[in-house]
């Protein structure tokens, strides 16, 4: 598939900008409701450097316990 690059939005034909019945807003509008919808992921922004594997890994695992209480306090009948 072709990957095409414009300086402007202007630059871009009708067909990319529009569908035929759903104006772009509405489609923007749809997919920014379903992403309000699901659940962050709250993986940490940026890079991060390492000094080692194990630093890597252990850093990995406090993320991952940490996620996983998250969902389960979440998911825990109240």
């Amino acid at each position: 598939m072709p990957v095409w690059k414009y300086r402007s939005i202007d630059e871009m034909p009708e067909a990319w900008m529009m569908n035929r019945d759903v104006p772009l807003g509405r489609r923007i509008r749809a997919l920014m409701s379903l992403g309000a919808m699901t659940e962050p992921l709250g993986t940490p922004r940026g890079v991060t450097k390492y000094r080692s594997i194990e630093d890597m890994t252990a850093d990995r695992q406090r993320y991952e316990s940490a996620r996983i209480a998250r969902i389960r306090t979440r998911n825990t009948p109240k």
